[in-house]
């Protein structure tokens, strides 16, 4: 009968992969080429935490730039299209002058009166008329107002911010501060001859900002200047215009 050869023996099980252990020291080898055989137990089946670090910036860096640039043409669509509602405006507000033409409000004194006190003011009552049949005026706010006497301004104030109907007439006052330095002799002298009237001639400027307005529609601002050159008897109790003379100019 012929012998068995026993098998052979099974390999020996790897040990466990010690980090304590201590590292092989290689000896120095010349250059060539050479066959590096590692055992499988050394082989790290993790990667080092910077290749994760890596490539999870790699993984995100896509997602960043996609939201960078929706947000920089969300801006973008933003700003184009107010630039369009502000060319359809202006393109609106001209055709509104340009087809309705409509006419300049008309100015007047009614009242004039001063009050002297520590702070002097002038109290002035002005009639607004609106020309338009179908156009409304909406005054609004920057309107300045001085009071001249011989071409030296000797008090100031705003002009009131209100909406008038169209064909429509309308009063409104006017307060005026007296400007520093004291009231004019002129006026003095009209304020404290009581025996006679003394007459004094002054000259009102306006600077007025409106819009015009007609259903939905509304034009540009337009700018108004108007001077008005009266003439009151005396600027004692019971004061009367005895002339006046109101121009208005478009800007």
């Amino acid at each position: 009968m012929e012998e068995r050869i026993p098998p052979p023996p099974p390999p020996p099980h790897p040990q466990p992969y010690d980090p304590n252990s201590p590292k092989l020291q290689v000896p120095y080898i010349g250059p060539g080429t050479y066959v590096v055989q590692v055992p499988k137990d050394q082989i790290y089946r993790i990667p080092p935490p910077e290749n994760a670090y890596i490539a999870e910036s790699y993984r995100n860096s896509p997602g960043r730039d996609k939201k960078r640039s929706c947000s920089c043409w969300c801006c973008v669509c933003v700003i184009v299209f107010i630039i369009i509602l502000i060319i359809i405006g202006a393109i609106v507000g001209g055709l509104f002058s340009i087809v309705l033409k409509p006419k300049s409000p008309r100015f007047s004194i009614q009242r004039f009166q001063l009050k002297n006190s520590t702070h002097p003011l002038y109290n002035i009552t002005l009639k607004v008329n609106n020309p338009n049949s179908n156009v409304g005026i909406n005054y609004k706010e920057g309107g300045d107002v001085s009071l001249s006497l011989k071409k030296r301004e000797i008090a100031s104030g705003t002009y009131p911010s209100f909406f008038q109907a169209s064909d429509n007439t309308k009063e409104t006052r006017l307060t005026l501060k007296a400007s520093k330095g004291g009231l004019p002799k002129e006026v003095n002298k009209s304020m404290s001859n009581k025996k006679k009237k003394v007459n004094v001639k002054f000259t009102l400027s306006i600077k007025v900002h409106a819009q015009m307005k007609m259903w939905s529609f509304h034009s540009g601002t337009m700018k108004y200047d108007v001077t008005c050159q009266l003439k009151v008897d005396t600027l004692a109790k019971n004061t009367r215009i005895l002339s006046q003379q109101c121009k208005t100019k478009r800007l």
